[in-house]
């Protein structure tokens, strides 16, 4: 018999928010149903799918102090970013703002963020950031100017514990 776990009480379940209650059920193989999904679960338009395959990185509140250590200025203000965005769906732009730069000036944050997380994982196909669900943006001139980008969600709640967010 293995005696070794973590005891959860119903009472504790109930007090958690409905987003914190699906991604509890995620993590434990559960399929939460009714009124266990987060609203944006409910509504396939505001999806937050958490079935993702196994090469976009999950990473740990550890793994995600230590990929922020290895970054370099550019890349961690990346990070910062993304872990501020209020869920783990962030705009591109916002990045790009933060840095300074225009969106196609980006290319080596993010060709760095892929570096880190392959290194990192040992995965050589890992990804740090799925851009499949936003539709690039161009300005009038057919400029690139924004995209809507999304990591896991335990990697954003990682990267905003690894910095102090609360």
């Amino acid at each position: 018999m293995n005696t070794s776990g973590i005891f959860i009480t119903a009472d504790h379940v109930k007090s958690l928010s409905k987003d914190e209650r699906a991604f509890l059920f995620k993590l434990l193989g559960g399929d939460p149903t009714g009124d266990n999904l987060s609203e944006s679960q409910q509504h396939p338009s505001t999806s937050t799918d958490t079935s993702y395959d196994h090469h976009f990185v999950e990473l740990s509140p550890g793994q995600a102090r230590d990929f922020y250590a290895g970054c370099n200025e550019k890349t961690r203000k990346a990070v910062e970013v993304i872990a501020r965005s209020g869920d783990r769906f962030f705009q591109l732009a916002a990045v790009a703002k933060a840095i300074g730069v225009t969106a196609p000036e980006l290319r080596g944050v993010w060709s760095g963020l892929t570096r880190r997380a392959r290194t990192l994982t040992g995965d050589a196909a890992a990804y740090l950031i799925d851009w499949s669900k936003g539709e690039a943006i161009v300005d009038n001139d057919g400029n690139y100017i924004d995209q809507r980008g999304e990591v896991t969600e335990l990697t954003y709640r990682s990267f905003r514990k690894a910095l102090g967010i609360a």
